[in-house]
């Protein structure tokens, strides 16, 4: 099995679920992949084929990573913080450190 780059991120979501302008904002903290050094800015978008942002997390669509001049399209994008878990779900808009997996 081939191991994939990872990219830790400490951050949080801005806006409202179904958002077209919906973004992840923070820092990479620790990172396997050349493009993206820890310490740097870094934003995450979601992106679907549809005009507007589906609601329904079962809809399919892609994450790209940008950090200074470089982006990358992500296979996975996961919150690795379980103090942003409750009874209530979980609140992405709460500083947290996420796992990017770029895709190859």
């Amino acid at each position: 099995m081939t191991q994939h780059p990872t990219i830790t991120l400490h951050g949080a979501w801005k806006g409202a679920v179904g958002d077209p302008a919906r973004e992840f904002t923070g820092k990479v903290v620790a990172s396997d992949h050349p493009n993206f050094a820890a310490g740097r800015d870094a934003r995450v978008t979601y992106h679907t084929a549809e005009e507007k942002r589906p609601a329904d997390a079962a809809e399919h669509g892609t994450y790209t990573l940008s950090v200074g001049g470089q982006s990358a399209k992500l296979m996975s994008f996961t919150c690795r913080s379980e103090a942003t878990s409750g009874k209530q779900g979980t609140d992405d808009q709460q500083p947290a450190d996420w796992q990017a997996v770029p895709l190859p």
